[in-house]
């Protein structure tokens, strides 16, 4: 997985790494329970923001492999920064995931492109015949002549238009 144009050694299509990243998440959501509360945005702000930072650099330390936090330019005080990583791991995984979801199921596109290259059996009369019979076209001839006469009106008014001017 290729995170800020850096190459890990990760997969969200590889069971193994799953569960690890599974098993870091829990384990620093516990950490974050326990320790959590000594760090306030309120009582102390730079050491509630460094407290963040070291969560989640231990965290892709942790599922990337050692060092992917120092790879990726985090340094544990800048919490920008940690955020931006983390919208790229995010975006990483999406990418990956949505690659291989394209090969999976086909798109619309491909469904219809190989639909329009279906080419329909050949009929004969009586199949012809019986495809008409079958679905008549319905004709509402009271609308089609409610609608002429609607037009002839209208053309009516135009030409007596025309001629008072």
């Amino acid at each position: 997985m290729t995170i800020n144009g850096i190459d890990f050694d990760f997969s969200t299509l590889n069971a193994n790494d799953v569960d690890r990243m599974l098993a870091a998440q829990t384990r620093q959501q516990e950490r974050a329970r326990t320790e959590g509360s000594r760090y306030t945005p309120e009582s102390d702000y730079p050491a509630w923001l460094r407290f963040q930072c070291r969560i989640f650099m231990d965290y892709l330390d942790e599922v990337l492999g050692e060092g992917a936090s120092e790879k990726l330019g985090l340094d544990g005080s800048n919490f920008n920064a940690c955020l931006t990583v983390s919208k790229a791991f995010a975006e990483a995984m999406a990418a990956e995931k949505a690659s291989v979801s394209a090969l999976i199921h086909p798109t619309e596109e491909r469904a219809q492109a190989s639909a329009a290259q279906a080419i329909p059996a050949p009929m004969n009369r009586e199949q012809r015949r019986a495809a008409i019979k079958a679905h008549p076209a319905v004709v509402d001839f009271q609308a089609q002549e409610a609608a002429k006469a609607a037009r002839r009106a209208q053309l009516k008014a135009e030409l007596e238009a025309l001629d008072n001017a």
